[in-house]
Parts: structure tokens; sequence; C-alpha cells
């Protein structure tokens, strides 16, 4: 009889101590990030707040300008005239609140050249600026029902839209009126030869050099010119310096330089370096 008590009181003290082992081993699993456990158990970091990359945001390449029939009723009475269709382009880019201005910039770079047909020249400014197109088409197409198709989204999700008669001429379009005979933007031999002498005559700023580098080669041009001068002048000395007539659009800091602005209008810095694209 003690023999038999004294094996059960053994037996019960080896439960405990296998138990109380049991349970240790799980407290250091739990505890210890090298455990199996550990490293099988749901991360609780999010992958929501990750931005997303270029490549994983749907995006199509550009398409050629869409065909317009008329000059748009809500802003034209009548048929619009080449020369008022610029002003109405102009206007628009120069009243844009929403988005970013660099990108409204770009955005006007490629209207320029989809309606040229450089489609390749396009894609190229559209995706340096980090934006991207899901349908190919830069125009907002509204549908029955208020939805709407295409447009440009930049790389914090913002929508750029643009009417079809940015990009592309109304078929609709009347010629310039004109006065006994004379088209009225016709200038006369001396009225020309007036604004020259007055061209002659203005000040085209202080004289820097710009470094510009070539994309097609990787080599630097240097040419000299005023800093009230306009950027389409820095395209035209640079293309004469280089040997070159493709088309060119200068690059700093990730934006496009407007060919219509003065030098001094734009952010270059004397000194720093102008990317020059050259397309074609």
């Amino acid at each position: 009889m003690l023999i038999v008590a004294k094996g059960c009181g053994l037996s019960r003290e080896s439960r405990a101590a296998a138990t109380d082992g049991n349970e240790g081993a799980a407290r250091h699993a739990t505890l210890d990030p090298s455990s199996t456990t550990a490293r099988g158990a749901p991360s609780r970091t999010s992958s929501a707040n990750t931005p997303t990359e270029l490549i994983d945001r749907p995006n199509q390449p550009l398409r050629a300008a869409p065909t317009v029939k008329h000059s748009p009723p809500q802003l034209a009475l009548t048929p619009w005239t080449p020369s008022e269709l610029a002003r109405q382009r102009e206007a628009f880019f120069e009243t844009r609140v929403s988005g970013r201005p660099e990108m409204w910039a770009a955005m006007k770079q490629v209207s320029e050249l989809l309606r040229s047909g450089d489609l390749k020249a396009a894609q190229t400014i559209l995706d340096a600026s980090g934006a991207t197109c899901p349908t190919g088409k830069v125009c907002v197409e509204r549908r029955r029902g208020g939805q709407k198709k295409g447009g440009v989204y930049d790389d914090k999700g913002l929508l750029y839209e643009m009417p079809g008669w940015v990009v592309s001429d109304p078929e609709d379009l009347v010629a310039e009126p004109q006065i006994e005979g004379k088209d009225i933007n016709e200038e006369s031999e001396d009225e020309i030869d007036a604004e020259k002498g007055v061209a002659m005559e203005e000040k085209i700023g202080d004289m820097v050099s710009v470094r510009a580098r070539l994309s097609d080669r990787g080599t630097d041009v240097v040419v000299e010119m005023g800093t009230n001068q306009k950027v389409s002048v820095l395209v035209k000395k640079v293309q004469e310096k280089a040997g070159i007539e493709q088309k060119i659009k200068f690059a700093y800091m990730g934006k496009i330089l407007e060919e219509n602005k003065v030098l001094s209008q734009t952010s270059w810095k004397e000194g720093h370096i102008l990317n020059a694209l050259v397309f074609g």
C-alpha cells in the first residue's frame, strides 16, 4: 500500500511539472521573436499608407487629338475665328484654380504637341511629369447621366480635365473678318518696319550664359541671351549652336519651361544647367 501511494504521489508531481513546462514553453514561443509561432503571426502594419507606384496605376498610351465638330456653345454664340480660339485657349490655362501649376504647364505642352500630331513628344512630357492617363484620352468626355471618361491624373490622384477644343480645332471655325479687302491681322510694311524699330530699341535685359544639356547626345551647349528674351529665342539659339532641327523643350527642376515666357520669369537660376529634351 505504501509503495502504491508513493508511486501515485510521484505521478502527480510529474504531471504538474510537465504542465508547468508546457506553459513555460508556450510563453517563450510567444515572447521569442525567433520562434515559429512569432514568425507566423500576421503583421499589424497595413499597406494602405504605402504610395502607389506608377506601374501600379492605370495608364494607357496617349491617343491622337479628338475630333471636335463645333465651337463650345456655352462659350461661343457664333463659331470662333482662329484668333478667338487662340485667346480662349490661353484664358483656359490662365484661369485654372485647382491642381498644381506645374502640372497645368505640362498639360498645356501636351495639348500643343497633340495638336501638331507629335504623340511621342506628348507622351514624353506626360511621363516626365509623373502623370497617368487611364484611357489614353487627355480630354474628358461627358456621357449620359453625367458620367465622365478621360482625363489625366497626377501622382497625388488629382484629375486634370481639358475640353476637346483645347486640343483640337473645331471644324466650324470661320475666317477672320476683313475690312476693305484687308485682313485685320495683316500688317502694312510701314507698320512692320515701325515694330522692328521699336524692337531694336527695347532692352533685352542682362546678358547671361545659358548651358543646356542635350538629351540625345548628353553634351552641353552654351549660348548667350538676354534675361528679357523669351524661351522660344533660347530654343532657336540652342538649335543653331547644336546644328539640329528637331524640336526642343527645356526642363528645369522637373518643370517644362513655357516658350512664351521670358527667361527672367522662369524658375531657372544663372549658372544652373537646363535639360534640353530633343524630340524626333
